[in-house]
């Protein structure tokens, strides 16, 4: 049963930060106002958005008089700041899975539960958000056309520590997906983009991500956006290529033009291929495990 609210989320689909609020709305079949913002034409930095949030960034969400705003980032590389970035994370997530919902199964009510779904959120904040913003800033801000070869290793670093994290389970935190495993898809499906999961070296991240992959949330929530911004890389700095191969192994698109990283760009079909968008985005989610219950 869809839920609609009215509240109001500013953002832009190719922000993994948005596409994890969008993701928990969906997983909760919610409904609400959303605002696309470009952020290529300074839309977020107009007066009105100016008032909602000074620090430029998305995405932004509206609860009456409760404005809440979550530090995406949107500033160029070398403005970067990790200490700005860590200071409001997945406070959107989290309110909406606490303030709309009573059932526990995005954030369990039991304090354990709830203690694995934060480790996850702070490690995504802490370590693999940041990494996403060292590897794509240089390509949408500065004047770069490759994942330079540190940012390489770092990503490779959090691969293995995700492969860690889920020794001997599915999913992050619990039997099913909760709040972890949506806010770490949103940036590991959009790494993945970057630098893909090798299957070999990374078994269980390789199979969680696929699992992810099959969610009517992040089928509804999270593709487009991933496709967005795989266009957008295009557009930036791919656009000279000479070929588009398509590759058998695994279902991959692969963009040629260079070695493994510099200038070439390795994407599933599968993460990104976007379903004829229905009427609104949260319909599709109506299958969702768990109705919405107003707390």
């Amino acid at each position: 049963m869809l839920l609609e609210i009215d509240v109001t989320l500013w953002k832009t689909d190719r922000s993994p930060a948005c596409r994890a609020v969008m993701m928990t709305l969906d997983a909760m079949n919610l409904s609400i106002n959303e605002v696309d913002v470009n952020m290529d034409r300074g839309e977020h930095k107009t007066p009105e958005m100016l008032m909602r949030n000074p620090h430029q960034t998305l995405p932004v969400f509206q609860d009456k008089e409760l404005i809440i705003r979550d530090r995406s980032g949107s500033s160029p590389f070398h403005n970067f700041s990790l200490r700005k970035l860590l200071r409001l994370y997945h406070a959107i997530c989290t309110y909406l899975a606490t303030q709309y919902s009573n059932s526990g199964f995005l954030i369990p009510k039991d304090p354990g539960g709830r203690a694995l779904v934060e480790m996850s959120l702070h490690y995504n904040c802490g370590v693999l958000h940041p990494r996403y913003r060292a590897a794509a800033d240089p390509i949408l801000h500065e004047n770069s056309s490759f994942v330079m070869p540190q940012q390489v290793c770092d990503i490779e670093c959090a691969y293995a520590d995700l492969e860690c994290m889920l020794a001997g389970k599915e999913w992050f935190a619990g039997s099913s997906p909760t709040l972890a495993d949506i806010c770490l898809g949103a940036t590991a499906s959009t790494l993945h983009c970057l630098v893909p999961i090798d299957k070999l070296r990374y078994p269980r991240l390789s199979c969680w991500l696929f699992r992810m992959s099959e969610q009517v949330f992040y089928i509804t929530a999270n593709k487009t956006g991933l496709n967005e911004f795989v266009r957008r890389i295009g557009e930036l700095r791919l656009c000279g290529l000479s070929a588009v191969q398509m590759s058998t192994d695994f279902g991959k698109k692969t963009f040629s033009g260079g070695n493994t990283y510099a200038g070439t760009l390795t994407v599933p079909i599968g993460l990104i291929t976007t379903a004829p968008p229905p009427q609104h985005r949260a319909t599709q989610a109506s299958v969702a495990r768990c109705p919405p219950v107003i707390a």
